[in-house]
């Protein structure tokens, strides 16, 4: 990495506030010139994590309305957070990426998401 890159990447690293701690560690081990590992099972902090509607819309490359449906047909099974706010479980998320409509022949479970008001 040239010098430049390294500068303007540790100054990023310094002053952006929005990077989460996980974002900051890559960064610094890029600046380090640490080579990458490969990309391993999904950790415990993975199974924990949730995304919003957005999110889990971006990563799947649908429609968030899709992610709707997908929820009222129990494909999708969202924590409710607070009254009214949703979040998707990220593995499960990560798991139909992997497997596609295979995901969704899983053992059916209750599905509480069923309840969401729509999103249009």
């Amino acid at each position: 990495m040239n010098p430049t890159s390294r500068a303007i990447l540790q100054t990023v690293v310094t002053t952006d506030t929005s990077l989460t701690l996980g974002e900051r560690d890559f960064v610094q081990r890029l600046i380090a010139g640490e080579t990458l590992a490969p990309a391993s099972a999904p950790s415990a902090t993975d199974e924990r994590l949730l995304v919003t509607q957005k999110r889990a819309a971006e990563l799947l490359s649908v429609n968030r309305v899709t992610i709707w449906r997908m929820t009222r047909d129990c494909v999708l099974h969202p924590v409710e957070i607070l009254p009214g706010m949703w979040r998707y479980p990220f593995n499960e998320i990560v798991r139909l990426t992997q497997r596609g409509a295979a995901a969704a022949a899983s053992p059916p479970r209750e599905c509480p998401g069923a309840k969401i008001a729509s999103a249009a």
